[in-house]
């Protein structure tokens, strides 16, 4: 056979070999490393060439001598119960729900913004002032209502005061009267005619000022119940557009209009957008700002059609970002799509993610691992697989220093161990220890 080998020109070794490796794949693949094949009982030479290529499969020989100092160690892929993960990549967006649109309740000029993209604001803290025509004229007749009210009160007030004045001095007089009256019949100097007569002014003009003092408090109280009504709705309307109970009452106190207000952040985070300058008209309709809260964001991501069932609602994640290597920042999730998307066939899912310290940011990329729970699956170590270009590989020993470069497809992970989805089949040896230095010959016998 040997013989017969060396004399075969190099054209007709070409075409010999896909037939030998087709041989070597199967009738001639033992279970196990370092086992020699055998035809008609004895052993076959393979050629000299390192690494052969034969119906897509890759081969990779190793001498006896490199063989032993690699001292490669193989296992089964096997069937296992495991806690499960599947794997996805995805970007990390903004928490909506911690996401506010900030505008202004009131149509005006911006006349100062005093922040910037980037930012971290407290909830209340002024983000921009705004000065409203609105504010203006409602101020203006809140003011000439008041004092409308005010002038009409002055008036009657003036009037009463005034008859009240005029009463006090008659009842002066009749009480001088009354009493001088009762002196002398005392004396039985006057009758008791004159006396009743006395006593009845006195009484009368008593009566007078009591129904005058009732009236002048009767007139304030309706001046200030006329008050609330002419002005209460004004108010309202200024709380509606903005303006704070402090402000109104500081326009009350000093008589002077403010029309100016300010628009606030109604919650503590960050500013993510601006969407405003000095000098710009602003309305109820146009955001002024985007406030975000990152204690927590959110990882959009996609899953593969063959996991779809092994992920739910609520199941906890794990991501990884390349920005902070070797942390992994926990969440869960919180949104699986209805629907697989037809031209990626993927499954769109979502996580809420905590973010302590604020380190995740839209836009970064991710990588995600769903905790699914366990699941039985076809499994082998991830040591045993290496990365060769586009495709994941191992290597499966078919005797005598020689061993297939697999292409396989991978599912999940569970610790140390990889879930085989494609290209191996349970009871299959594979290489586990020295698959990477497997990779290293191969790539050095490719050159």
């Amino acid at each position: 056979m040997q013989t017969l080998l060396r004399r075969i020109s190099q054209a007709d070794y070409r075409k010999i070999l896909p037939i030998i490796a087709l041989a070597l794949t199967t009738g001639l693949i033992l279970s196990g490393c370092n086992q020699s094949e055998k035809v008609e009982g004895k052993p076959i030479e393979l050629p000299s060439v390192s690494k052969l290529s034969a119906s897509g499969l890759n081969l990779v020989s190793l001498t006896p001598e490199t063989e032993a100092a690699l001292n490669l160690g193989c296992e089964k892929v096997s069937m296992k119960d495991v806690d499960f993960a599947v794997k996805s990549t995805g970007e990390v967006q903004a928490n909506s729900n911690l996401t506010t649109k900030v505008s202004t309740p009131v149509s005006g000029r911006i006349i100062a913004v005093l922040v910037n993209i980037g930012d971290h604001v407290k909830e209340g803290q002024t983000l921009a002032s705004i000065r409203s025509q609105d504010i203006e004229q409602t101020e203006a007749d809140l003011l000439q209502n008041a004092s409308q009210v005010r002038s009409d009160l002055k008036r009657e007030l003036l009037q009463i005061d005034s008859d009240i004045t005029q009463n006090r001095a008659q009842l002066g007089l009749s009480q001088s009267t009354f009493t001088r009256v009762k002196g002398l019949l005392d004396e039985k100097i006057a009758s008791k005619a004159d006396f009743e007569s006395a006593k009845t002014q006195y009484d009368k003009d008593r009566i007078t000022i009591d129904a005058l003092n009732s009236k002048r408090q009767a007139t304030i109280s309706l001046s200030n119940e006329r008050l609330t009504l002419m002005t209460e709705p004004l108010k309202q309307k200024l709380h509606l557009l903005g303006v704070s109970e402090k402000q109104i009452a500081d326009v009350f106190r000093t008589g002077q209009l403010n029309p100016v207000i300010p628009v606030v952040s109604p919650e503590t985070g960050v500013v993510t957008e601006r969407l405003v300058n000095t000098g710009e008209l602003a309305d109820p309709s146009k955001a002024l700002f985007t406030i975000a809260d990152f204690d927590s964001v959110w990882l959009k991501a996609d899953v593969y059609e063959k996991d779809i069932s092994k992920v739910k609602v609520g199941q906890p994640i794990e991501l990884e970002v390349d920005s902070f290597p070797g942390q992994k920042f926990l969440g869960k999730l919180n949104y699986v799509a209805d629907s697989i998307n037809p031209e990626t066939r993927t499954l769109t899912v979502r996580a809420e993610v905590l973010n302590p310290g604020c380190k995740l940011k839209p836009k970064m990329f991710a990588r995600m691992k769903i905790l699914v729970g366990k699941a039985r699956v076809l499994t082998l170590p991830k040591l045993a697989v290496q990365d060769a270009e586009d495709c994941k590989v191992v290597y499966v020993p078919i005797g005598k220093g020689r061993y297939r470069e697999q292409p396989i497809k991978l599912g999940g992970e569970s610790g140390a161990l990889e879930e085989v989805i494609g290209g191996l089949k349970e009871g299959e040896p594979v290489v586990v220890k020295g698959s990477f230095e497997l990779r290293s010959e191969s790539l050095k016998q490719s050159d």
